[in-house]
């Protein structure tokens, strides 16, 4: 989280990089992700999810981070995965007669994804809580396998390109084809705060 403090620090605030993430780095947070909303005309949320891609590299890591909105407040910072793991990468699929890589593109989508849970999680998909993307979104598809990514070819649908957890880990490998995940420990934190059938939007930016 050190390297979020640092991005932060790069944008105006002035926080102590000892990856903490206490009240003052989560106010400056909301102020770098309103920055960034309001510079794109995009909508702040008021429960949701805004991912922010740090890099363009393909790192198989949890490299980049999450904000997380309760009530129109930025309540949590996590770091994430907004890419593919290594399998994907290197083992891309063939949709629409095009073989590459999902990896989402920056945009906003009103109501992309609805809060999908149980209290039987083993009857879920990856036995766990989820948003299910219900709304298209842009996607890159990136077939050269190096590592880096590619916005040459894109297509607009529904990819199944979902928000979830992310194992246990240190390494996404397999667990993620394009989808935005949070290893578990965190996730099942995330998930605390919405309801089953909950819709939020689909915020994602670069820095």
């Amino acid at each position: 989280m050190k390297r979020l403090q640092e991005i932060l620090n790069a944008n105006g605030a002035s926080l102590t990089t000892d990856g903490i993430i206490g009240p003052k780095s989560l106010a400056a947070l909301h102020e770098y992700v309103k920055s960034n909303l309001t510079k794109r005309k995009w909508r702040m949320p008021t429960d949701g999810l805004v991912w922010i891609r740090t890099d363009k590299n393909l790192t198989n890591t949890f490299d980049d981070f999450v904000a997380v909105y309760k009530g129109g407040n930025c309540v949590m910072a996590l770091p994430c995965s907004t890419t593919a793991g290594d399998y994907y990468v290197f083992n891309p699929l063939t949709v629409g007669g095009i073989t590459g890589t999902a990896i989402a593109a920056e945009q906003q989508i009103i109501g992309a994804h609805q809060f999908v849970t149980n209290k039987n999680w083993k009857f879920l998909w990856l036995n766990a809580p989820y948003f299910m993307q219900v709304r298209p979104i842009t996607i890159y598809r990136d077939g050269n396998k190096d590592r880096l990514i590619d916005k040459l070819v894109t297509q607009f649908g529904l990819f199944g390109i979902n928000l979830h957890r992310g194992g246990i880990a240190a390494f996404i490998n397999g667990f993620s084809a394009g989808c935005n995940i949070v290893q578990d420990a965190m996730w099942f934190e995330v998930c605390k705060l919405f309801t089953n059938g909950q819709f939020i939007d689909y915020t994602l930016f670069e820095v």
